[in-house]
């Protein structure tokens, strides 16, 4: 299988500033995975890394089972998705929460807030463990119209529906993402 491999810069600034390398770490990502054996295959649409100033934070890779040009098409197709992220430190589950709840906040109205309530507090049940160094975390949309959490293969939780899944990648991908070029670079852009 064909692998993308990921040059993860450590920084002395954040992604939105001028990096200046110290060490460069390879991550590999599949071009091409399944979410379940002999289901849908998902391509790599774009990848980016989340950086502190100290080190890289995460990488992370969106596959898609229908690709799509724009974030309009994207959040609205419903082909089964993949939001993958492999982490180079240790995340602690109050710094997932907060920053994914302020990243559906600002990209939501007050009455879809109200409707992506039951959602959020589910996805904030489930994120009770941090992500240690190394780990894979899949956030999932399933062909069954699920979101599904997954650290290192094992399933941490479900959530009913699709409006929570849109709402997870807006954090990324919506018209005020958390960090403009991770958007760009996970639809492709170079």
């Amino acid at each position: 299988m064909n692998k993308i491999i990921v040059l993860v810069v450590s920084c002395l600034f954040s992604l939105s500033s001028v990096c200046l390398a110290d060490t460069l770490t390879a991550v590999d990502l599949e071009e091409v995975i399944t979410l379940s054996p002999g289901g849908p295959e998902l391509r790599l649409k774009g990848a980016a890394t989340k950086s502190n100033a100290r080190q890289a934070i995460y990488v992370g890779g969106l596959y898609l089972q229908n690709d799509s040009q724009s974030v309009t098409d994207l959040l609205s197709n419903t082909g089964a998705k993949r939001f993958l992220i492999k982490t180079n430190d240790v995340v602690k589950p109050e710094s997932i929460i907060r920053a994914i709840n302020l990243g559906i906040t600002v990209n939501h109205t007050e009455q879809e807030l109200n409707s992506l309530a039951g959602a959020i507090e589910e996805f904030n049940r489930i994120w009770k463990a941090e992500v240690k160094q190394g780990d894979e975390v899949f956030v999932d949309f399933t062909a069954s119209g699920e979101t599904q959490i997954s650290v290192n293969g094992a399933t941490k939780g479900m959530i009913a529906g699709e409006l929570f899944y849109r709402a997870f990648l807006k954090t990324w991908l919506g018209d005020k993402p958390l960090n403009q070029d991770i958007k760009k670079q996970l639809m492709g852009a170079q």
